[in-house]
């Protein structure tokens, strides 16, 4: 999911009621092209894709996986500089991007419509983190093996964001967790959200008279369907236990989270010697880090520290 996507009530002034319902139709229709076609596979980020890393010992590179609707600078301003300033090697790619609808939605190049994947598109700039769940475990795998052959490392640990989650577990599923020595999610639907808060979020979409799953898809493409409760593909993932052998995990979720709802479905359904649950809120009620605002906050950076390590430092409230 996004970082920072504010409503669209301001950015669809001018916008027939008609040519939106076609736009987001069409966002959510069209067919995705792979995100190697568009940039290098390590774009510059602050604090990470410095393939000169060398890690600490004991400490495996980070690959960080964003959601769907945003990208790694959206994502990832605050965490990799805060894990690279621990001595960790920062990696993230930019995946799942769809293409500009410039060409697909008559009348609307240079639109105003600038804010949210669909306003991205519009303007002609890359949407990331909307095609199929499956396609961009297959884009993470290239990434992970990638890091693996730069840095000599024989496992890495992964950390995902909401959708970044997801595709990591379809890429355990799919290669195994052999090369995975820790999983982190925050804020990932494990057993699949209802998308409750998205109707007060997206106001416009909701007055179209679509539903909050319709609305989810619009805004996230094919992953707001695959992540909503019920799916097939969290059928699947689900079925044989929603950790493989293998990594460490640990789910961070918010009480504060309204797109993944109920928030509990960010944690894991069970857990054992290899795999931990942490509220954000336990033992700091006043932090009101939601969906989004996980990815900067120090308490959340913190838990994030110290699963990648073993450490226990404590937490910030």
């Amino acid at each position: 999911m996004r970082i920072g996507i504010p409503t669209l009530g301001a950015a669809v002034r001018g916008v027939t009621r008609l040519a939106f319902v076609v736009t987001t139709v069409a966002f959510a229709a069209i067919t995705l092209a792979p995100s190697g076609t568009a940039q290098t596979l390590f774009p510059p980020l602050a604090g990470a894709n410095d393939t000169a890393c060398v890690t600490g010992p004991n400490r495996e590179p980070v690959v960080l996986v964003h959601g769907s609707g945003t990208d790694i600078t959206r994502s990832f301003g605050v965490l990799a500089p805060a894990l690279h300033a621990d001595g960790h090697c920062v990696f993230a790619a930019n995946l799942g991007q769809g293409p500009a609808l410039v060409d697909a939605v008559s009348g609307h190049a240079g639109s105003s419509v600038g804010v949210g994947p669909v306003g991205a598109a519009l303007s002609g700039r890359p949407v990331w983190g909307v095609a199929s769940i499956e396609n961009m475990a297959g884009e993470l795998a290239a990434v992970v093996r990638t890091v693996r052959e730069r840095t000599g490392a024989t496992r890495v640990a992964l950390v995902g964001h909401s959708t970044g989650g997801t595709v990591i577990r379809q890429y355990l599923r799919n290669y195994g967790g052999a090369d995975i020595a820790t999983v982190v999610t925050l804020g990932t639907p494990y057993r699949g959200t209802t998308w409750d808060g998205l109707r007060e979020m997206y106001p416009d979409l909701a007055a179209l008279g679509l539903t909050d799953a319709q609305i989810a898809t619009q805004v996230f493409g094919t992953p707001g369907t695959q992540q909503a409760a019920g799916s097939p593909l969290l059928s699947r993932l689900n079925s044989g236990g929603e950790t493989v052998p293998g990594p460490r995990y640990t789910a961070i979720a918010s009480r504060a989270d309204t797109v993944i709802t109920p928030p509990s479905t960010a944690l894991l359904g069970h857990t054992g010697d290899d795999a931990r649950n942490v509220w954000l809120q336990d033992g700091c009620p006043a932090d009101i880090a939601d969906h989004s605002a996980m990815l900067a906050d120090a308490r959340a950076i913190t838990l994030i520290l110290n699963a990648l390590d073993g450490r226990d430092r404590p937490l910030p409230c």
